[in-house]
């Protein structure tokens, strides 16, 4: 990665955004309140090691072309509708690659003498979370970042300087399924995905407690349920994880997942660790990670047509747990065909460049370790493929790690 290219990619992105600073109000003709809203990113990705067929590895059919390019990651269309006070319904729209589909949609109603909020729709689950990066942490990938169809309650209690909140949620099972790590498309991560109807479809039940005292927010939960019938369990695990099946009834449903998470906001400081749990059938994995970040002083911004400026960092990982076996043994997952299976650590460094309330742009640097559990040592440059140099490629006493690094500079407008 050429630091030259990442500074001259920034610094025009940073010129459009300063020339495209102005607001545009749309007034709506409606006997209701409808406030509409959206935004559009837009993206420089660059993932370690050249692109083009020449440089694919036929081990890894799933490389797609790696090279530098850019990109419209998304474009959303918002519209809330206001009923009353505490009457809403929010519908959103999001158009990308794989074309238009509404990807938000729920009513949210509150009860101001119970300090409650009820949801009904189709959205993250209660328990995810704001994100300051553009990348997610991998457990919020694996676990919250998926939509599901879902009625929550939030209720908030506040007992002088200590505020207490307990959630409720009955929930569509969402389907376990692929996801992207980061930005590249290569080497897809096992994920809880989005809702969509299919047979065998199955329910999940889950509580949030959390407590707030001195900028510190404490939160723990815990959802159970059964794996959809067929679908979770045979096409998603004992068809797709090489060795699933010696491990015990293929057929067993089990499902559950929990977690807690700490984070504290200190004025220009932020700061936050999460850990997750789950079992899926005879498959456990568990994530965490830890991150922190803060907003540059005022006096080392000034130069910059900037709001504020913010730096973030952030280390995790997300493996699925070898299941100790009957001779002493434990059976390890990580297989060099199956990249959902492999085990993963994601450094993050991320600066933010705040120019208004309305455009953000981020530049990201993701440090990946993905260990495939083969026995080949594999480079994504050309140099030394299986292909092209075997003797060098391959290695009887040293695990595969996948070169996977990516850069990323996005500039988001929202409105």
């Amino acid at each position: 990665m050429k630091t030259s290219k990442l500074f001259v990619s920034l610094m025009g992105l940073l010129f459009m955004a300063a020339m495209a600073s102005a607001q545009v109000t749309i007034s709506v003709p409606s006997g209701l309140d409808i406030e509409l809203s959206g935004e559009v990113e837009l993206e420089f990705v660059d993932v370690e090691g050249e692109g083009g067929f020449e440089n694919k590895d036929l081990t890894f059919q799933k490389v797609k072309t790696r090279s530098p390019h850019m990109r419209i990651d998304k474009a959303v269309l918002g519209t809330k509708v206001n009923y009353s006070e505490n009457l809403s319904y929010t519908l959103e729209f999001r158009f990308d690659d794989d074309g238009a589909k509404v990807d938000k949609h729920y009513a949210r109603l509150n009860i101001p003498f119970m300090d409650t909020r009820f949801e009904f729709g189709n959205n993250r689950p209660m328990v995810s979370t704001k994100r300051y990066t553009e990348g997610y942490p991998l457990v919020g990938t694996s676990y919250w970042k998926g939509r599901e169809l879902h009625l929550t309650s939030e209720s908030n209690m506040n007992m002088g300087g200590l505020k207490l909140n307990l959630g409720l949620s009955a929930a569509m099972k969402r389907p376990i399924e692929t996801d992207d790590v980061a930005e590249d498309k290569s080497f897809k991560m096992l994920m809880y995905g989005d809702y969509e109807p299919k047979d065998g479809q199955t329910w999940e039940f889950g509580t949030k407690v959390g407590a707030e005292l001195a900028g510190i927010l404490a939160e723990g939960w815990f959802y159970t349920g059964k794996l959809m019938d067929d679908y979770d369990w045979k096409t998603q695990l004992a068809q797709s994880i090489d060795g699933y099946k010696e491990l015990g009834d293929e057929e067993d449903k089990t499902h559950f997942w929990y977690g807690g998470r700490l984070t504290g906001n200190f004025g220009p400081v932020h700061a936050r660790t999460e850990y997750i749990y789950s079992k899926d059938g005879l498959l456990p994995r568990e994530g965490a990670y830890a991150e922190a970040g803060f907003k540059l002083p005022k006096n080392l911004t000034s130069f910059m047509p900037v709001k504020y400026v913010s730096l973030y960092g952030r280390s995790g990982f997300m493996n699925l747990v070898d299941v100790p076996l009957v001779g002493g043994d434990a059976h390890t997952w990580a297989y060099l065909a199956e990249p959902m299976s492999w085990s993963r650590q994601m450094n993050t460094l991320s600066a933010i460049f705040k120019l208004n309330d309305y455009i953000t742009i981020k530049a990201e640097y993701y440090m990946l370790n993905e260990d495939t559990g083969g026995k080949i040592k594999y480079f994504t440059d050309a140099a030394q493929t299986i292909a092209s140099d075997s003797e060098t490629a391959y290695s009887d006493d040293s695990d595969t790690y996948v070169k996977d690094n990516q850069a990323l500079i996005q500039i988001n407008f929202a409105f």
